[in-house]
């Protein structure tokens, strides 16, 4: 497994540990608010909101360390659908039909915009042109996948989001 991929399983685990951490706290905070009323809790001292909530906080860990680790539920299928899906690539039928009209629309509007205001539209012309070459692509075609990924990192490399933030001077 590459880093990159190690690095976003441990982040995906972070996010979803959020949950595990309330369902600590609810317990925990529930259990001090029913201390009093709750006999077992109340022979226990008051330590037992802590061991209650412990305890539930080891079940939930461990009934997620097998589901991760050991049943593998989710891991596999989703690998194999990412590196499977070759829409991930070139444009998929629903882009064509709602998606591309739909920024063809934008680009128009944007370009129109900018004229009106004396701004330079290269960049709209250049978006434009990147689009109508994607919409060739299909993935049917073993050579349009791989042509579509190489287009699309000459746009990325050319067209970064780190460009729309930097103003002219």
């Amino acid at each position: 497994m590459g880093v990159k991929k190690w690095l976003m399983k441990q982040q995906w685990r972070l996010t979803q540990i959020r949950g595990i951490w309330s369902l600590f706290y609810g317990t925990f905070m529930l259990a001090i608010a029913f201390y009093g009323f709750v006999p077992i809790l109340k022979e226990m001292g008051p330590i037992a909101p802590f061991i209650f909530s412990g305890i539930l906080f080891l079940l939930f860990i461990i009934g997620g360390y097998i589901y991760d680790k050991v049943l593998i539920m989710w891991a596999p299928s989703q690998e194999v659908w990412m590196e499977r899906n070759p829409y991930q690539y070139v444009p998929q039928p629903r882009d064509r039909i709602f998606w591309f009209p739909f920024f063809s629309v934008l680009l128009d509007v944007s370009e129109k915009m900018a004229s009106k205001h004396n701004v330079d539209t290269s960049i709209i012309d250049e978006v434009r042109e990147y689009y109508s070459e994607l919409e060739k692509y299909t993935a049917e075609r073993k050579e349009d996948i791989d042509a579509a990924t190489k287009l699309r990192e000459n746009f990325h490399s050319t067209h970064s989001f780190k460009d729309l933030l930097h103003e002219e001077k």
